[in-house]
């Protein structure tokens, strides 16, 4: 009995020991596991298949499951590693069976050279409700039958009846290559260039003038594209201990197939105006070209200097578009002087940062910062045609309207910032800084603006679970003397405007200039700039972050325009790891946008003088105001346990709201509101993965996404014939209900 109950005893200690051994071996073995990952990294291959319950440009918009039908799930990670050196080769895809594929294929030897070949596609479907009249969409050139001709959109007999459906898409195509070598003593050179092509149509309007005698009107027509950019970088970089650098050039060269844009003319009644054709110009072919260097040199363990230099030139000669297509008599020969813009911007980029520690609880960062725009496009003289098909009554002079020039734009931007950032204590941060930005330029109703900046935020952890921040800045920008007119007005001879002073209407320029009327973007302005935050960690599984920020602009010397914008963000956001396998998340978020703009609005028989516009009464004057919300709320689930499987799930609502109202003075006709701009998403989806065997998972997904919209400039009870001078186009705001299903398999090895 003794010897059987020993020997019991031994097996269950051995068992143990064994136990006990596999125990600890466990960790090892997964390190070991881990490390091999990372010197020999997996290889995976999905294949599978999708489904998508119905046709819609918007779901599909960037990704391409446009059409209802199946489609191949397609993925894959290659990677390969030589043993008994240090080669290796990977190739990554992905969406492979979808028009946003894209594929990297990359190899070398490490710590030597290095090659890579990038492939993506892009597309954009922009619209499959949209309809014309025209034959050749989609080319440079457009011509119309059946239609008649008329002055109106409900004039165009046969207009409805000769609709025709286009579809406005594009597809942006990437090829890349690059190269890189590392040399001696911390030098290493790399090459890159990348072919985009894009192609397809996107919306524009054809405009007419039709001139005396006719009408005018425009189409919403698709203007073809069919772009090519070729994009050259060669970089040489030096790393060393404490200094960095890199030199490098740079190229983009731009080419359009299509030079310009034809289309027949529906609004062609009137004396002069039959067979009238109309052209404008596309984007013209241009190139950049850019030299930079940056580098960063640590002074010492608490200091360290960086800053970027660049010198750019960006050229385009594109020969000029004849005035008119038809022929008409009279045109002036001599102007244009040149046949080309022959223009030519040079660029400069500079910029130099600190980063110092003046005390072991005080930091400092500071910092310079340059940009200029040299524009040296000659200043040549233009005729001026007011219509399309206009027989100019008088050659262009000195002293008349009909000779302009150019206005080649010069713009200089100079920046300076200091940040100070002090450790109160253990658990709270200081930080105080100053901004500073001028804008110099030309050709603009001011000479430029002054703008400082003022901040401080206050970073405090209450404790182990609870962190905080709160943050003020203040900025004030100061432009210079305004004069709306001064723009326009040097595009005019002097001899021309010499004419207007002292004329009976009191005008002294092209155009009478409101004194209160500003560009917001060049008024004086004053920001605040509110924002606060908060993370809560109760326990380590439980993760919640509370965000809001405010902003309000003020335009104090702005009557009419912009006179002030707000903006307020809320954010929640939490994470729960309930256990080991069950994990989940939720988020919330509201962000609201509002602006109010003054308008005034002056009727005379006479003509109305420059002393009338500035004492404008408050009747006269009326606020649009625009406010833009949206709402966004999300959850997802997933279970993970240690086993053979994985499931999950999300739900999320996105919701926005543009509303416009209107508040006009005594003077003026009442205004109704216009209906909301209005689009909602809600998108529910279901995944899960099981194992078949270690190296074989099977996918499973679904989907549902339902989106509502509503556009009063696209939607009923607009009509072909509602804008007079803009027939419509049919086109419709989107709505759709899509389910998705997808199955697929990956192997791993």
């Amino acid at each position: 009995m003794k010897s059987t109950v020993e020997k019991r005893f031994a097996r269950t200690v051995l068992a143990a020991s064994i136990a006990a051994i596999g125990i600890t071996a466990l960790p090892a073995a997964a390190a070991d596991d881990e490390m091999r990952r990372l010197i020999r990294p997996d290889s995976q291959v999905e294949v599978g298949v999708g489904y998508v319950s119905d046709d819609s440009f918007k779901y599909g918009q960037y990704t391409g499951l446009t059409d209802q039908g199946a489609h191949l799930i397609g993925n894959v990670d290659l990677n390969r590693r030589n043993e008994a050196n240090t080669h290796y080769f990977s190739l990554s895809g992905r969406n492979l069976g979808l028009d946003s594929r894209s594929l990297t294929i990359k190899g070398g030897e490490q710590g030597n050279f290095g090659l890579r070949l990038d492939y993506d596609q892009i597309p954009m479907f922009a619209s499959d409700s949209f309809q014309s009249p025209y034959l050749g969409l989609g080319t440079n050139r457009l011509t119309v039958t059946g239609v008649a001709d008329g002055t109106t959109a409900a004039g165009m007999t046969g207009l409805a009846a000769n609709m025709r459906p286009y579809d406005i898409k594009t597809v942006r195509k990437g090829l890349g290559l690059g190269f890189t070598k590392e040399l001696m003593r911390g030098w290493d050179v790399e090459m890159k260039y990348k072919r985009e092509d894009k192609d397809g149509s996107k919306l524009t309007a054809a405009m007419m003038q039709a001139g005396s005698g006719g009408t005018r009107g425009a189409f919403i027509v698709p203007e073809p594209v069919n772009y090519t950019t070729d994009q050259y970088e060669a970089l040489a970089r030096y790393t060393g201990d404490k200094l960095q650098m890199q030199f490098g050039y740079y190229a983009s060269l731009f080419k359009n197939e299509n030079e310009s844009l034809t289309w027949d003319s529906l609004f062609n009644a009137g004396t002069n105006n039959a067979n009238l054709t109309g052209r404008y110009g596309l984007p013209p072919d241009n190139q950049f070209h850019q030299v930079n260097a940056s580098g960063r040199y640590v002074i010492s363990k608490t200091t360290n200097i960086s800053g970027n230099l660049s010198f750019g030139r960006m050229t385009q000669n594109e020969m000029f578009l004849p005035y008119s297509t038809a022929g008409i008599t009279g045109l002036p020969e001599r102007f244009p002087t040149t046949p080309s813009l022959q223009g030519k911007v040079y660029t400069t980029n500079a910029g130099l940062r600190l980063n110092t520690k003046l005390m072991p609880k005080l930091s400092l960062t500071a910092g310079l910062r340059y940009d200029d725009r040299d524009n040296k496009t000659p200043i040549s003289q233009f005729a001026y045609i007011t219509g399309d098909r206009n027989h100019p009554t008088a050659q262009p002079t000195a002293a008349n309207n009909l000779l302009r020039t150019n206005m080649p734009l010069d713009i200089t931007k100079q920046s300076a910032y200091a940040d100070l950032d002090y450790h109160l204590t253990s658990a709270t941060t200081v930080k105080l800084g100053y901004d500073f930005h001028q804008v110099r330029h030309n050709y603009e109703p001011t000479t430029g603006d002054k703008e400082h900046t003022v901040k401080t935020e206050v970073r405090h952890r209450f404790g182990d679970m609870v962190s905080g921040s709160a943050s003020y800045a203040y900025s004030d920008r100061k432009a210079s003397d305004y004069n709306g007119a001064a723009p326009l007005a040097s595009t005019y001879t002097a001899a021309y405007l010499a004419t207007l002073a002292g004329g009976t209407t009191g005008r002294t320029y092209p155009w009478l200039e409101a004194p209160g009327l500003r560009k917001y973007f060049l008024a004086d302005r004053q920001r605040d700039k509110i924002g606060g935050s908060l993370n809560v960690a109760p326990t380590d599984r439980i993760d919640l972050q509370f965000g809001a920020h405010y902003m309000r602009d003020k335009y104090p010397d702005t009557a009419i325009g912009l006179t002030k914008a707000s903006n307020w963000i809320a954010s929640f956001d939490a994470t729960l790891q309930a256990t080991d396998a069950l994990s989940g998340n939720f988020f919330a978020s509201i962000d609201q946008y509002k602006t109010d703009q003054t308008g005034a609005h002056l009727s005379s028989t006479a003509n109305v003088t420059q002393a009338e516009l500035g004492t404008i009464p408050a009747s006269n004057l009326g606020v649009t105001t625009l406010s833009d919300r949206t709402v966004t709320v999300g959850m997802g689930l997933r279970y993970k346990p240690q086993r053979k499987y994985e499931v999950g799930g999300n739900l999320t609502h996105s919701s926005s709201k543009g509303r416009t109202g209107f508040n006009v003075g005594s003077a003026l006709t009442p205004v109704g509101q216009l209906p909301d701009l209005v689009s909602k998403v809600n998108r529910l989806e279901m995944f899960g993965s099981y194992f078949v065997r270690k190296d074989v998972k099977v996918n499973l997904k679904y989907a549902y996404e339902r989106y509502r919209s509503a556009d009063w400039a696209w939607d009923a009870p607009l009509t072909l014939t509602s804008v007079a001078s803009v027939p419509g186009t049919n086109q419709t705001s989107p709505n759709y209900n899509v389910h998705f299903v997808g199955v697929s398999v990956a192997y791993q090895f």
